[in-house]
């Protein structure tokens, strides 16, 4: 039986209650005194006695009422804490002032892979990696915020906060650590930062070659063998690499892209590896993971492969068949779960031939090659590719163009599209922008590296009246600004086809007395 009883603060008021359970030899199981009222746990009675004693206790000197309770007040709030423990999914670990867990959540027990009825009343020391960071907190105060710690006990890392708790007089009573896991992290950062997922369904074509190739790349998704795809610049290999992974059991993981050309190969094997705190000079504090820890459980796309120097040809080898991943300036190694997709133009066989790839390397790449077909042999693609660009940047730039006349579609498609699809892309996003009406006309296509419009009277300029090289170029270039301006009438838009600022465009009309009065 539960009981709260209102009451004024007066002393002895305790005794008095106490002495008439103890008249009426009834147990007392708990009393808890709270600011203007006494809560009473005691053994149950029956319900002729429980009306005598609720009687009794409301004739007490300074009790205003006596009320059933359903909880006491420490196990109210025992339980709405652990409801709130329960709750969050950070793992939650709190330390007395010796070091020894005295709560935890079922999130800690599931981030240390450790049951519950273990980890109570461990001493932090006896196992875990992060005792340094509690016992300077003990010590000093001082908290810790995300600092990414190596557990022992689940071989792997953590983000570990630390706050210090604090008694009546300021000192430290014990420590509450958070801990949050690694992939928990990682996986916030996808969420928040990933791009919208591709599938094969959003590769435009309707040439043979391209759905049969789509066909076998749906089958080659479900496996988690390493892929090697092939093909010219602009073909879209990232584009199918993506596909890949969202077509695997592997898409609810991270896609994480790196470009091997763009990174210089005194960072890239930081990059791919990660470090430990002080493993060199600017190294962050802390230590960072690689990008084979953070895309584990889903998928690695190496582009341009063939950049990559021998030396971290032979690292990422060792990666590949042993699933272990080392950072720099640490002794311990990380199991990782992990597919690998690379990609490149160059011609791998020659490379391996000359001794600047390593054949062993491209032999574990190549398990499943896969070959992308350039533009210009796969010409009846072109129209849909052009419509889908022109259907997306009409829309981005909300502009009421929606087709393209019969002498837009011929310029291209007698084109053989060098730059591939992202040359196409490229010059549907020009088009769109130069468009003044519903469709796109073959004046607004600008092919490759042709002059924008010819140059109708440059030939019939007379070399002998001019002395100098710079005097000519500049008579060409007003020439040039001329025509392109009588004929879209606008700086802007003659910038955007010249491929000129703004700026530079009014720059140039001033030089050359082009500006309108």
């Amino acid at each position: 039986m539960r009981l709260r009883m209102p009451c004024i603060d007066r002393v002895g008021l305790v005794r008095d209650i106490s002495m008439i359970l103890e008249q009426r030899n009834i147990n007392i199981v708990t009393i808890e005194v709270e600011q203007e009222a006494i809560f009473l746990e005691c053994q149950a009675v029956s319900q002729n006695k429980e009306g005598e004693l609720i009687q009794a206790l409301c004739d007490v000197a300074g009790v205003h009422r006596v009320e059933k309770t359903r909880f006491m007040p420490s196990k109210e709030r025992a339980e709405q804490l652990d409801a709130v423990l329960t709750s969050v999914n950070d793992g939650i670990l709190v330390v007395n002032c010796d070091g020894v867990i005295i709560q935890c959540n079922t999130a800690a027990v599931r981030i240390l892979n450790m049951p519950m009825e273990r980890m109570l009343g461990q001493t932090l020391g006896d196992n875990l990696s992060w005792n340094l960071l509690v016992s300077e907190t003990l010590a000093t105060g001082c908290s810790y915020r995300d600092r990414e710690i190596f557990v022992e006990c689940i071989g792997s890392y953590c983000v570990i906060s630390t706050i210090p708790l604090q008694g009546n007089s300021n000192e430290v009573i014990g420590v509450v650590t958070v801990l949050r896991d690694i992939r928990d992290v990682r996986n916030l950062v996808q969420k928040m930062t990933a791009s919208l997922p591709v599938d094969f369904g959003d590769i435009a074509c309707t040439s043979s070659v391209m759905q049969e190739l789509i066909a076998q790349s749906r089958r080659y998704a479900l496996s988690d063998s390493t892929v090697l795809i092939r093909g010219e610049t602009g073909t879209g290999k990232e584009l199918f690499a993506r596909a890949l992974h969202n077509g695997s059991m592997r898409a609810r993981g991270t896609f994480l892209p790196i470009n091997c050309a763009a990174i210089p190969e005194t960072l890239m094997e930081s990059e791919l590896f990660g470090y430990e705190e002080g493993a060199f000079t600017g190294a962050v504090k802390g230590g960072k993971p690689g990008l084979f820890e953070l895309s584990n459980g889903g998928t690695l796309f190496l582009d341009e492969i063939g950049e990559m120097s021998v030396h971290l040809q032979v690292k990422l080898l060792r990666v590949l068949q042993e699933r272990r991943v080392r950072r720099l300036g640490s002794s311990r190694e990380l199991v990782v779960d992990v597919r690998v997709i690379t990609a490149t133009n160059r011609n791998l066989e020659e490379m391996v031939a000359r001794g600047t790839f390593r054949e062993d390397l491209y032999y574990r790449l190549n398990v499943i090659p896969l070959l992308l077909p350039p533009l210009r042999e796969r010409p009846e693609d072109i129209t849909i590719l052009a419509e889908y660009f022109l259907g997306r940047f009409a829309d981005k730039m909300r502009r009421p163009v929606n087709a393209f006349t019969t002498g837009a579609m011929q310029c291209l498609q007698r084109y053989d599209w060098p730059g591939n699809v992202r040359e196409l892309e490229n010059v549907i996003e020009r088009a769109v922008n130069l468009v003044d009406g519903p469709q796109v006309r073959a004046e607004h296509i600008f092919l490759g590296r042709r002059t924008p419009m010819s140059v109708k009277n440059s030939s019939t300029a007379q070399c002998e009246n001019y002395q100098t090289m710079k005097e000519r170029l500049a008579e060409t270039e007003r020439l040039i600004l001329k025509e392109t301006l009588e004929h879209y009438h606008s700086s802007r838009r003659v910038g955007t086809v010249l491929d000129l600022s703004h700026t530079a465009v009014l720059k140039k009309m001033r030089k050359y007395g082009l500006l309108p009065e």
